[in-house]
């Protein structure tokens, strides 16, 4: 697995490379610094009674109309059938806003902090609340990393016991770690030999330890480190939360979690964060009384790939969900990155577009720009469906903008949603060479 992000390492990036120059070899450099001290399964201390994690995600199985008053005995309060549900939940209710208001502070005040990252800084759209029951074998992930599962070098995991973990006859209720150094060692030997999962587990469980940890302890960890679980048979129940953030200065190095559908960015001061809490945040009017249309658009360098009936499927999940009418699907001409058929739609047709990604649109800013800015001149309401988002102000487009910076769109080093790897470089390579 590739870990030292060099021009000769990224295909198709020769150019962009050589004219990036010193700062993206500096990036380079800063990124692996940093991954190997402040991010290398480094237990990180805060404040319990400001950041109280736990007793609210307690409050919201409550909530749900369960008697609980300890996290740890969930196996024994709750029906095993009602466990995987709550999960879902429960990762669900860390979008709402009472909840994000307070993810926000402490991403801003201790993981930026402690964790040497500049803003601006996307955070996790749904995070994810894992409910480890004892002795249940079925349930436990393999041993893995993030780059394993898709994520980017430059994404940063955080793990955050809501039970505590913290002595030593509960390590089986913990997460076990690798180091960096170890691990990518380890992922090397695992793709070279073909090992299986059960091989695997048995290596890397052999390698690992245990995070003695309990609330008001964060795990900072890299899309390297292996890490995994071994069935709890502490007889409790563990609760944990565990999510990314990724920085803008390396948004094009998320590999396929990419931002605004999986990153939301978040404000960068508590005063900025209460003046939009202030804002008139009346949603968008989804009926202005003109046609809406699908489009598929396969010629960006984030689309390619997707095929047309997964953007379709989406499309049409999307627009059940939200009770939208459509009326037709448009398809953009291959190889015309012009886009003629979106430039058709808005300042010819002028009907609204339900369309799958922001990262469908045109790579090039101004083109792109000048699009939407006619699309909302001639008033009408385009849907992003990866992201959720939609374009209808000014206000808007000054979003999706935003996204488009943090991701690098049209200026990254790899197409957004592919991963930085050697079997990344293999892949294009079939088809290039020669």
């Amino acid at each position: 697995m590739s870990t030292t992000m060099t021009e000769n390492e990224i295909p198709g990036t020769a150019g962009k490379c050589v004219e990036q120059g010193d700062a993206s070899s500096h990036h380079d450099e800063a990124l692996e610094q940093s991954l190997r001290t402040a991010w290398d399964a480094k237990l990180v201390e805060y404040d319990r009674n400001r950041f109280p994690f736990d007793r609210w995600i307690l409050s919201r199985i409550r909530t749900a109309g369960y008697e609980l008053t300890d996290l740890t005995e969930i196996h024994r309060e709750i029906p095993l059938g009602d466990v995987y549900k709550l999960t879902k939940q429960l990762c669900a209710d860390t979008n709402l806003p009472e909840f994000r208001r307070m993810l926000n502070r402490f991403v801003r005040e201790v993981v930026v902090v402690k964790g040497d990252l500049k803003m601006p800084v996307g955070v996790q759209r749904y995070l994810n609340v894992r409910v480890m029951l004892p002795n249940r074998p079925e349930t436990i992930f393999p041993f893995h990393t993030g780059l394993l599962y898709g994520h980017g070098i430059a994404s940063r995991s955080l793990w955050m016991p809501l039970t505590d973990v913290s002595a030593p006859e509960n390590y089986t209720a913990s997460m076990q770690i690798i180091d960096i150094a170890k691990s990518r060692e380890l992922v090397r030997y695992a793709i070279d030999n073909r090992l299986t999962v059960d091989q695997m587990t048995e290596m890397f469980g052999r390698e690992s330890w245990p995070l003695r940890a309990k609330p008001g302890l964060v795990c900072f960890f890299t899309q390297e480190n292996i890490h995994g679980n071994f069935v709890n048979v502490t007889g409790k129940t563990r609760v944990s939360i565990d999510f990314r953030v990724a920085e803008e200065q390396y948004g094009d190095l998320l590999a396929r979690k990419i931002p605004a559908g999986y990153f939301h960015l978040i404000p960068e001061s508590e005063e900025r964060e209460e003046a939009l809490a202030r804002e008139d945040t009346e949603p968008a009017r989804l009926d202005n009384g003109k046609i809406n249309l699908h489009y598929i658009n396969n010629n960006t360098s984030s689309t390619f790939g997707v095929p047309v009936h997964l953007q379709r499927y989406m499309i049409l999940d999307y627009c059940t969900k939200r009770n939208l009418n459509y009326e037709f699907e448009l398809f953009e001409l291959e190889d015309m990155v012009h886009v003629p058929t979106l430039s058709h739609v808005i300042r010819t047709l002028k009907c609204n577009l339900i369309m799958y990604s922001i990262f469908a649109l045109p790579e090039d800013d101004k083109p792109r720009n000048d699009l939407l800015e006619e699309a909302v001149k001639n008033g009408l309401i385009i849907h992003f469906v990866n992201e959720g988002l939609v374009l209808s102000s000014a206000k808007d487009l000054e979003l999706i903008n935003r996204y488009l910076k943090f991701s690098k769109f049209g200026h990254s080093r790899m197409p957004i949603g592919l991963p930085l790897s050697n079997h990344s470089k293999q892949m294009f390579g079939r088809w290039i060479a020669g």
